[in-house]
């Protein structure tokens, strides 16, 4: 039987920066304040619109990006600069 490593793997988190395209739409607003509080920064540069989250794993990311698409938000860009962490 092989051995196996008893430690558990890391967990990574990112900060992920959302461009999209436009204002973002009030139940947007609503759904992402709502999940992620004080991990979420919302901007409005030129026409567009910038999310900044910390602290967020490739589920959470996904799951921002599901809402958005799911109600009707055009993605234009989608930075993120991982950390990992032990825990």
């Amino acid at each position: 039987m092989p051995e196996t490593d008893a430690r558990p793997e890391p967990a990574v988190t990112a900060h992920c920066r959302v461009t999209v395209a436009g204002p973002l739409s009030q139940a947007a607003t609503r759904a992402l304040e709502s999940q992620y509080g004080q991990a979420l920064s919302i901007d409005h540069v030129n026409r567009e619109t910038v999310l900044d989250l910390n602290g967020l794993d490739q589920p959470a990311i996904r799951g921002v990006l599901t809402l958005l698409w799911d109600l009707g938000h055009n993605v234009v860009a989608v930075t993120n600069q991982s950390t990992e962490r032990s825990s």
